[in-house]
This record gives C-alpha cells, structure tokens and sequence, in this order.
C-alpha cells in the first residue's frame, strides 16, 4: 500500500516537471478597437501621442505581441455619433483580417455625457449598444469602459455666479465615476454576465487631485503625462495586470520626454486604482432602478 502511494507520488511529480519542461504557448497579440474623441487621440490639445500608440508601448515593454489596433476615434464625437454614423460602424468588419475577431473594444464618451450637464441615459444606450454592434461580429469581444477625467481647478465649469459644478472636480469626477460605474454595469446586467470592464483613468487623476501639469492645454485635456496615467490604467485593465510599476518603461518615458521618477509616480496612481473591485451590488441596483424608471416614463 506505501509502495502504491509513493509510485503514485512520484508519477504527479513527474508529470509535473515534465509540464513545467514545455515551452509556454505563444501568446496571440490582442485585436483592439478603439471609439472615443480628442480624450483618445490626445495629440489635438497638449499630447504628443495617442493614448492608444502610448498602450501598444506599454504592452511591448511589458513584454507581450504588439497588439493589432484600429482608432475609430473622432475629435468632438460622442459614442451616439459614432453608434449612428455608417462608415463608423464599418471599421468593425473592415479593420480586421478576414477570420479573426476582435478581443476588446474601448469606449469613451463625450467628456460631461455622464454627468447632470450631459446626457446620461445617452450614455448608458450608446455604450450598451456600440458594445452590441460589434459584438454582432465578434461575440466574445470584452467592452472596456474608459472613463475620463474632470477639469482641472479653474475652469469654467467651477466658477461664475452659477458654476456647473459647485463642489468643483470632486464632483464632477463623481459623476463621471458614477456614470461609467452604471455604464459598465449595465452592460453586464444586459449580457447576463460580468464582461464589461472598467478601466478608472479619471479615478487616477482624482487621486493626484487633478494636477495642473496632467493637463495640456489648461484644465481639460491631456498633457503627457495625463495621456501615460490614462494608457498604464488601461493597460492594466485590458492585461489584467494589476502592477504596472514593474514595467521597464524607458522606451515609452523617452517617447514622451518624462523622467523616470514620472514614471514611478503614474504607475503608484494607476496601480492604486487598478486594486480598487469591480462596481458593487448597489450599481447594479441603480441601473435597475433607472431601466424602471425608463419603462414607467415610456408608459
């Protein structure tokens, strides 16, 4: 009886280093698209890369295959524009090889569309079904939420005798968090599943508190080092890879002309975020409560 324990012991260990032994399958290069604005190109307003071309640097530094991507995104456009415009929507089956599906898709809304002065229930359909659409060519595609940033202190939205924002960029990055939060969630609600993910730039930057140079044209849209902090959370997201401060990021911190000491500050912000759970049973209440609410209006 020992004998057969140990003969058996032995075969699992055995089966073990010869597993370990094998060279690792090779990692497929993820299919990305990308529908957003200015707040993804980046280079309009104070960037001077994308935040996608930024994300493909991070990934190769990380040491994963160059992702295959295609940049649907439009200066000024809502995810709406894009959900109603045709040559949009035809990216979806144009841009990829015959065959293949794409892996993820990233959705980014106007700047204010989730928040009171937007159009939140805009929001929440278009997200849900952009997602659908290119879903209808690759089923098994991941949305991924990237919710953005407020505007920094000073601008116009806090002040005046009637400020959009009279709690300022604590409240506005709320709402934007709330926003994406039941963006995300009701996408799941929708599917039946938890696909949908959130990838929290905006969250990062509250967390800095909105820093002056993470803006490059005032107080609204990125500077480099915005656009890295928005690029390492989405990687982060999209890899599932809650450290990002490990990555050798010489190459990309040269590309951008920032420091290496940047560098550790915007991988500590993202990673903090990156270890926050996913949107709460609350959420999910709240997408309820607003899908009824539709329903009792439509009534």
């Amino acid at each position: 009886m020992i004998r057969k324990k140990y003969s058996l012991i032995l075969a699992c260990v055995t089966l073990a280093v010869i597993q370990l032994s094998l060279p690792a399958a090779a990692e497929d290069p993820k299919d990305i698209l990308w529908y957003g604005n200015s707040f993804t190109l980046a280079t309009c307003c104070g960037s001077s890369v994308s935040v996608p071309n930024t994300f493909r640097a991070i990934a190769a530094s990380a040491g994963h295959p160059l992702p295959r991507m295609y940049n649907a995104s439009v200066n000024g456009q809502s995810l709406q524009w894009h959900l109603t415009t045709p040559s949009q929507l035809d990216y979806i089956t144009t841009q990829i090889s015959a065959g293949e599906n794409w892996e993820h898709v990233v959705l980014q809304d106007f700047s204010t569309g989730p928040t009171h002065i937007g159009n939140l229930p805009e929001h929440l359909s278009s997200t849900l079904a952009l997602y659908q659409a290119v879903a209808a060519h690759s089923p098994q595609v991941v949305p991924v939420l990237y919710e953005t940033w407020a505007r920094g202190y000073g601008n116009a939205f806090y002040t005046g005798v009637s400020p959009s924002f009279p709690g300022g960029p604590t409240q506005m990055q709320q709402e934007l968090r709330d926003g994406y939060d039941l963006s995300t969630a009701n996408i799941n609600t929708t599917v039946g599943s938890d696909i949908a993910k959130l990838a929290p730039a905006g969250d990062a930057w509250e967390l800095a508190n909105f820093p002056a140079d993470f803006y490059g044209d005032g107080s609204y849209h990125a500077s480099n080092q915005g656009t890295l902090l928005n690029a390492l959370v989405l990687y982060g997201t999209i890899y599932d890879d809650p450290t990002t401060s490990d990555i050798n990021l010489t190459t990309v911190l040269n590309g951008l002309k920032l420091t290496a000491q940047d560098g550790q500050y915007l991988t500590s912000l993202a990673d903090a975020v990156l270890a926050v759970p996913e949107p709460s049973a609350m959420v999910l209440l709240g997408v309820g409560m607003l899908v009824l609410a539709g329903r009792r209006n439509r009534i």
